[in-house]
C-alpha cells in the first residue's frame, strides 16, 4: 500500500492518470443525448455472466466463447450491470477473483435502426476495469486498456447481416493489474506445489482500497446519422479585464 509519507509518488499517479485521460480519449465521446435525430438505448439491468476460472484463464479464449451463446459455453449466472462483481455474489472466490470474466446479453434493436441504411449504430461502455475486449454477433468490434473511461464502436453493419436474430453482445474483462496500470499492482506465481495447487499466483497491490472489477457504467446502443457532431471545443480569450 501507498505510504502517507510518500505524497510525491501519489501526485506521479494523478498525473499520469490525467495522461491517460488525454490520451486514450482520441475522439470527443460526447455522452450520448436523446434528440430527434439521435436515439439511446441503455442496456443495465442483468446480463449473463461467467468468470474463466481455468488455471491460465484463457479457456474462454481457446474455446471462443464469443461464437455462441455464453449459457452453451458452461455454467453462466445473473449479474447486474453496471455493477462491481466482487460484491454480488457470496462467493468469496469470485470476490477476489483475478482474471477474465465474460459478459452477454442480446438485444432486440428496432426495426427502422436496421432497415434504414443512413443510420449509424454505436455501442458505448461507460468504463470496465480494466481491460476489455467486445464482440457483436461473434465479431471483435473493439478493445479498451484503462478503467475509468468510456469506449465505443460503431456497430451497425454487423446488426443488418441478420436483421432476423437478435444483436448478441459479449464482453470480455480482465482486472490484472501491472505496473503500467492505474492503479498498479504485479501479479506473484506461486510454484511450491506441495503447498499450493499447480498455477497458483496472487495479485500484490500497492494502494490501500479494494480492486472492485466488471463493467462499472452504463453499456448503450445509440443511433446518429452519418453527419453527426463528435465533440465540441470552446476557446476562451480575454482583452483587458473582459472575458470574451
Amino acid at each position: 500500500m501507498l505510504s502517507p509519507e510518500r505524497p510525491g509518488l501519489f501526485r506521479v499517479l494523478c498525473l499520469c492518470a490525467l495522461f491517460e485521460a488525454a490520451c486514450l480519449l482520441n475522439t470527443g465521446m460526447l455522452f450520448p443525448r436523446e434528440s430527434s435525430s439521435r436515439e439511446v438505448k441503455e442496456l443495465s439491468g442483468l446480463w449473463s455472466f461467467r468468470a474463466d476460472k481455468s488455471p491460465d484463464r484463457n479457456q474462454g479464449f481457446d474455446k471462443a466463447w464469443y461464437k455462441s451463446r455464453l449459457r452453451e459455453t458452461g455454467p453462466v449466472i445473473d449479474m447486474p450491470v453496471p455493477a462491481s462483481y466482487n460484491d454480488i455474489t457470496q462467493d468469496p472466490t469470485l470476490r477476489d477473483f483475478i482474471g477474465w470474466v465474460w459478459y452477454e446479453r442480446e438485444v432486440v434493436v428496432p426495426a427502422r435502426w436496421i432497415t434504414d441504411e443512413g443510420t449509424r449504430v454505436v455501442i458505448r461502455v461507460g468504463s470496465a476495469h480494466y481491460y476489455s475486449i467486445v464482440w457483436v454477433n461473434g465479431v471483435k468490434v473493439t478493445e479498451h486498456n484503462g478503467g475509468h473511461l468510456p469506449f465505443e464502436a460503431e456497430v451497425g453493419s454487423l446488426i443488418r447481416k441478420d436483421p432476423t436474430q437478435p444483436c448478441r453482445i459479449t464482453i470480455a474483462v480482465n482486472n490484472t493489474l501491472t505496473l503500467e496500470t492505474l492503479p498498479p499492482g504485479s501479479i506473484q506465481h506461486i510454484d511450491d506445489i506441495t503447498k499450493y495447487p499447480k498455477g497458483f499466483f496472487v495479485q500484490n497491490i500497492y494502494f490501500d482500497f479494494f480492486n472492485y472489477a466488471g463493467i462499472h457504467r452504463p453499456v448503450l446502443l445509440y443511433t446518429t446519422p452519418t453527419a453527426y457532431v463528435d465533440d465540441i471545443t470552446v476557446v476562451t480569450d480575454f482583452l483587458d479585464n473582459t472575458g470574451k
